[in-house]
């Protein structure tokens, strides 16, 4: 359940959103929902260590935000 809500606000707020709000809000959503990925995909696998809970939400959340400001960029292949 945590990763298909994280999934439909990621792109929900990469689609709709981004344009429509100021540029740290969505970044902060993008990021919350990069950290629900990460989460939601932990919980799937047994014997996770500590580890794995504090690097892949964080690493989760830089990529979400760095994914789509990267592929919306001036010269970016979905540039609107």
């Amino acid at each position: 359940m945590t990763l298909a809500i994280s999934g439909i606000l990621f792109v929900g707020t990469a689609l709709w959103m981004r344009t429509r709000a100021p540029q740290i809000a969505v970044d902060a959503v993008l990021a919350l929902a990069g950290v629900g990925v990460g989460v939601g995909g932990l919980l799937f696998l047994t014997d996770v260590t500590w580890g794995s809970w504090v690097v892949a939400p964080a690493v989760l959340a830089i990529a979400a935000v760095v994914h789509v400001r990267a592929l919306f960029a001036g010269t970016g292949p979905l540039r609107t």
